[in-house]
Parts: structure tokens; C-alpha cells; sequence
């Protein structure tokens, strides 16, 4: 994992208790010309610097750039339009973030099975039930992703209820307080013990990292498919 996604600085505790570093700077393989991640031609790399901005509350790009490697792409402006950037800064982002987060952010990964996750039990008046919420929702938010949904899909909640939650997280203050960390761990491990089998390990992240159909899907003609 260490050299592929880096952390560095000053840590910053945001709400509602999750510490993220100023910097994350990565180098990580990425497919092109629609090859799979066994073919090692079909691997470029994706070299980028993440810059975390406290007055939005997420990661910025503020370098990005790719190294075809052995790939027969060229770099060439039509190429660049095909590029979805945030796509395949995300999954470093997730991984970049402190190791108890992976639970949480594991509720919405597609599962083979319909076992319960074990945040079934959580309920909307709880303390714990809003956490979670909140927790799901910052997750989102410092990826630049859709916080609201991220939140539906955690809690297998439909879209108005889980906006009803974000907004009872909000009145109770989970959404602008940094002190809940302890809180939120115990949740996280919670979750983990719950899910033993559908959590991902560092390996399956950096997996996910170099290949994802859904997250780099290309056009054809040489486009992307897609501590604590």
C-alpha cells in the first residue's frame, strides 16, 4: 500500500472524528485499451497529488498525469477528454483515509450473498444510528461523491429517509462536532465483527485501485475501464 498512496502532513480532525492529512500523493496502476489487470501491457500508471481543502471539506487534484508504460496508447488531447479523473482518484482516497473508515465505507460494496451487514440494527433516534450516518456522509463528502446516497446505500435506506437521517445528525451536531471518534471506532468495529467476510482487506483496496469496469469503464480506442 506504501507505494502506492501516501499521507502526509499535519492531520485534521473533522467531523464527526475522522483525522485525514493535508496531502496524498499516489502512483498507482491503471488500465487501459480496455485490458484486464492480469495483462501487465495493459497497465498505465496514474500519477497524482491530493490536496485536502478544510473550506469545502474534501480532497482537491491539484496534480494529475499518466505514464502509459508499456501500453501502446498515445497521450493525446482526444485521449485526455476520455479520462475520468475522479474516478480513479477516489478508491486512493478511501485508502488513504484511517483503517477503521473501511468497515463503514465496506456497507456499500456489492455483496455475493444477502447476509444482513449488521447496521440493520441501528436506528434513526440513536446516538449510534446518527453517528453512523454522519460518519457514511463525511466519508462521501471529503471523496467528492454524493454524501446523500452514499448515506441511502450504507444504511439500505431509501433516499428521503436517509435524508431525514442526515438532517437528525445535523440537529444532534454529529455533522459540525470532531469529538466523536472513540464513538464512531466502536461503531466501525462493531460492523466489522458483524461482517467478517464482506470487509476489504489493504490487499482487496489496492485490487480494487488497479481494476474497476465500473469506476474506469472507457470508450473503445484506448480509454479507461472503468494510519490510523
Amino acid at each position: 500500500m506504501q507505494n502506492l498512496v501516501k499521507s502526509s502532513g499535519k492531520g485534521i480532525l473533522v467531523p464527526p472524528g475522522i483525522l485525514v492529512r493535508p496531502t496524498i500523493v499516489a502512483a498507482i496502476p491503471t488500465p487501459l485499451g480496455g485490458l484486464g489487470p492480469d495483462d501487465d501491457e495493459g497497465l498505465a500508471r496514474a500519477n497524482f497529488r491530493l490536496e485536502y481543502s478544510e473550506p469545502k471539506g474534501r480532497y482537491e487534484i491539484a496534480a494529475f498525469g499518466i505514464d502509459r508504460r508499456d501500453t501502446p496508447i498515445e497521450i493525446t488531447g482526444a485521449f485526455w477528454r476520455t479520462v475520468r479523473v475522479h474516478s480513479i482518484v477516489r478508491p486512493a482516497i478511501e485508502l488513504a483515509l484511517p483503517s477503521w473508515t473501511w468497515p463503514i465505507s465496506a456497507l456499500r460494496t456489492p455483496r455475493a450473498s444477502d447476509a444482513p451487514t449488521g447496521v440493520t440494527r441501528f436506528e434513526a433516534q440513536s446516538e449510534e444510528g446518527l453517528l453512523l450516518a454522519a460518519t457514511a456522509y463525511r466519508i462521501a463528502e471529503i471523496s467528492n461523491e454524493n454524501p446523500a446516497l452514499a448515506v441511502a446505500e450504507s444504511l439500505g435506506l431509501k433516499q428521503r429517509t436517509a435524508t431525514n437521517w442526515i438532517q437528525r445528525a445535523r440537529a444532534a451536531g454529529y455533522m459540525t462536532t470532531s469529538g466523536n471518534e472513540s464513538a464512531v471506532r466502536r461503531i466501525a468495529e462493531e460492523i466489522k465483527r458483524a461482517n467478517p467476510n464482506t470487509l476489504p482487506s489493504e490487499e482487496e483496496l489496492v485490487r480494487r485501485i488497479v481494476w474497476s469496469a465500473e469506476q474506469f469503464e472507457f470508450e473503445r480506442t484506448g480509454v479507461f475501464h472503468g494510519d490510523d
